[in-house]
């Protein structure tokens, strides 16, 4: 804002930001009070009393959407409004007549036009072309802002989504083979688990045959033993 508009300029977009702010229509509804530089450029036309309607909205942006609270989508459109007032060029044009209307209780038909004749006080050169153009000079570097910070999120998106299917599939690979040694591993209890089950079987009938063996080898020693004793009792008594 150059010096010669300082007073139009101190709190430039306030209005806006006031309808932001407030709770109810009724708070944004105010009566128009001259403006500083305007009173000193010399007398001007009586200015129209503004009815207290509901202001329009002031910004092209929409409320909140699904999954936004009241309180992020006013947060977001206040540093929307604190970019715009970046944007703003030196001399009166659309941000001042815009945010005037506000000022006077909303953007409406008869607040902007009122405003648009008080702010020609201030500039001679202010018209209806230039209005027209500087607004949609700054819609077009809004828009050109909000896409490429659109693009950078995206981007940012895109990167984080591919970060995420990365540790999915490593993670889905890493169940997938802990699975399958789960598989295997159950796959060999059971056999363990069925060959437990069958030791009995397996072993009851070599143990039972070594000891028939046993058993068999036995009687047959003793037998013999009882035979070899006999045969020596004979030879102690009978043999002199």
């Amino acid at each position: 804002m150059g010096e010669t508009f300082q007073g139009l300029g101190s709190g430039i977009l306030k209005g806006l930001k006031k309808v932001l702010f407030s709770s109810s229509p009724e708070e944004t509804a105010v009566t128009p009070s001259p403006n500083p530089t305007a009173a000193n450029a010399g007398s001007r036309p009586p200015q129209p009393t503004p009815k207290a309607a509901p202001a329009v909205e002031s910004n092209p942006f929409s409320g909140a959407k699904q999954g936004e609270t009241d309180t992020e989508v006013k947060d977001m459109k206040l540093r929307v409004y604190q970019l715009l007032e970046q944007m703003n060029k030196p001399g009166v044009d659309f941000f001042e007549v815009w945010n005037a209307a506000v000022e006077m209780g909303g953007a409406n038909g008869a607040n902007l036009k009122s405003a648009f004749t008080s702010l020609r006080f201030a500039d001679k050169s202010l018209s209806k072309t230039r209005l027209i153009e500087s607004g949609k000079g700054y819609v077009s570097g809004l828009q050109a802002i909000f896409e490429n910070e659109s693009k950078k999120r995206s981007e940012e998106k895109a990167q984080i989504a591919g970060e995420k299917e990365q540790v999915r599939t490593g993670l889905t690979a890493e169940i997938e083979s802990l699975q399958q040694q789960i598989t295997t591993l159950q796959a060999k209890m059971d056999s363990q688990q069925q060959k437990l089950l069958m030791l009995d079987e397996t072993y009851n009938p070599r143990l039972k045959e070594i000891e028939q063996k046993i058993k068999t080898g036995s009687d047959a020693v003793n037998s013999v033993l009882h035979e070899m004793q006999q045969v020596l009792q004979i030879i102690e008594k009978d043999i002199n």
